[in-house]
């Protein structure tokens, strides 16, 4: 089994090699509309403030990459972290969920 398998998703472990990475890469590639909006909303309001990913990171107390990975859907972000986020975007919290 991959390596990358292992983490994401333990109850496929059974599974042969072939499978698991068929399943790792269509769980890899689905982006359920909610997030990108999300995503997409946290890029426009960070670049409407003038604001780098290092910078709301450190504003948000978050990590920078972390803010990249939640802009291009990689990571799902926690409801504190989505408050912290707009904190430090100066925005209220219902506008970055709004189009989600």
């Amino acid at each position: 089994m991959p390596e990358k398998c292992k983490n994401k998703i333990p109850a496929i472990a059974g599974l042969a090699t072939g499978t698991c990475r068929l399943i790792c890469e269509l769980v890899a590639t689905a982006h359920p509309a909610h997030r990108k909006a999300l995503g997409q909303a946290i890029r426009r309001y960070r670049k409407k403030a003038k604001m780098t990913q290092e910078l709301l990171g450190e504003a948000a107390d978050l990590n920078s990459k972390y803010i990249g990975e939640v802009e291009r859907m990689e990571k799902t972000i926690s409801v504190d972290a989505l408050a912290r986020v707009a904190k430090a975007l100066k925005v209220r919290l219902r506008d970055l969920v709004r189009d989600a």
